[in-house]
């Protein structure tokens, strides 16, 4: 995973530094000019080559107050990398992977998106830290290549059950327990409470369009009513079982209906949660429930011929055919066949313009026509919903975690067996 902060993309960056250059004149017995210090099936290392990436670990270990390595261990780790470098990027050719130089520019700028700058000021940032630009998108270019070799050739032939997945969420969950904060109304019996009548209702209204405590104030017998009701913090264990239960179907803010008990009946208010999947870091995702017609640009049909076109159906529409039966008939792609419906769709998953049009769409009527990427449409946007998908989310983090952990243990071994078949000649001390 790249950093954000650019300071620590060095594994690419060619540094020059004087005061802290390792030289193989200090480890050799010679001196001498470039050489090949290590022959990879058709490619070679060369001693220019280990100097620049043992000096950028050093550096590394300087910026981070580490201790520096010996240099035989310098020495050893990195021209080892540097040997999985070319065996790598050689296998990625031989198999028919490459890293598009359309992709390279996206991660790059997507770096930089990160980092709240632009790709020029990020180039200027690198070179200003003593690095190169064009050897730092060669690092990040031979990153995802790496990525793309793993990909292939060993996640995909790994699968990950529901059980270790579920597992992994409960080893990673917090173990304190939940806390929440609580506000109480108690409304006692003996003074005439009772579900269903205008007393209790009266109040329930006031709680429509009145602060909690306010309301706790003016009608609450329970014992922090002068306090607006708040009862602090409490873990799950220290409420009654009829709140606790109530508890787990809330959201923070929310109030719940009356809950009757012996004493009388309560109202409680979820004010805050702690260790909790109720905490603000739920995560949400704006989705439109979509139907679509849609017509693509040909050699016959061009955009003049499809708006009218477009303009005509929805007319059509306007008129009384049905939605679902002009898609049917008129729209093109797999969603004609379900006649025109996508169903919920995430907002993050549309493409710009798509998503443009969406937007600017209003529920329950027919839009457009819209120019989008994939084609001219017509919108019917019938819902749109804020739906929580943290569990899906964490879900999806610990699958991608554990086929990491898989991935890396399987990967030593095939490199070590790919390694094996092909000639690798140390130069070093030659």
């Amino acid at each position: 995973m790249i950093n954000k902060k650019i300071v620590t993309l060095f594994f690419c960056i060619a540094l020059n530094t004087p005061s802290i250059l390792f030289n193989l004149k200090a480890y050799e017995e010679y001196e001498s000019l470039d050489r090949v210090i290590a022959v990879v099936e058709k490619s070679v290392v060369t001693k220019n080559e280990l100097e620049r990436a043992i000096n950028l670990i050093i550096m590394q270990f300087k910026k981070a107050n580490k201790p520096v390595p010996s240099q035989n261990v310098l020495i050893k780790e990195v021209l080892d990398r540097l040997i999985e470098k070319k065996l790598i990027t050689q296998y990625a050719e031989l198999i028919g992977i490459k890293v598009e130089n359309q992709y390279l520019d996206s991660v790059i700028s997507n770096i930089a998106n990160k980092n709240n700058i632009t790709v020029e000021e990020l180039r200027i940032q690198i070179q200003d830290e003593g690095g190169n630009f064009n050897e730092f998108k060669e690092g990040i270019s031979y990153e995802l290549l790496l990525n793309q070799v793993k990909e292939r050739e060993i996640t995909s032939k790994i699968n990950v059950s529901n059980f270790e997945i579920e597992d992994m969420i409960k080893k990673t969950t917090n173990k304190a327990l939940p806390e929440f904060k609580i506000s109480h109304i108690l409304l006692k019996k003996e003074n005439g409470y009772v579900l269903g009548e205008e007393k209790l209702n009266e109040i329930l209204n006031q709680l429509k369009t009145e602060a909690f405590s306010n309301v706790a104030i003016k009608n609450s017998q329970g014992p922090m009513a002068n306090k607006g009701g708040v009862l602090g913090w409490k873990k799950i264990d220290q409420l009654p079982e009829l709140f606790s239960k109530e508890i787990t179907k809330m959201s923070i803010g929310d109030v719940s209906e009356p809950l009757v008990s012996g004493n009388g009946i309560h109202i409680i208010r979820l004010d805050d949660a702690k260790n909790s999947n109720k905490n603000n870091n739920r995560i949400f995702s704006e989705q439109f429930n979509i139907s679509q017609i849609l017509i693509k640009t040909n050699e016959v049909n061009n955009e003049d011929v499809i708006k009218k076109k477009l303009k005509n159906i929805k007319n059509q529409i306007l008129e009384g055919l049905k939605f679902s039966e002009a898609a049917s008939q008129f729209s093109e792609g797999p969603s004609s066949l379900l006649e025109g419906a996508l169903g919920w769709v995430d907002k993050n998953a549309m493409l710009p313009n798509y998503k443009s049009s969406v937007e600017s769409s209003k529920i329950g009527e027919v839009s457009g026509p819209f120019a989008t990427e994939v084609g001219w449409v017509l919108l019917l946007v019938s819902e749109k919903r804020n739906k929580d998908i943290t569990d899906e989310k964490n879900k999806l983090a610990a699958k991608i975690e554990l086929l990491q952990r898989k991935t890396q243990i399987k990967y030593n071994d095939w490199y070590d067996s790919l390694k094996s078949q092909v000639h690798i000649e140390i130069l070093l001390n030659e």
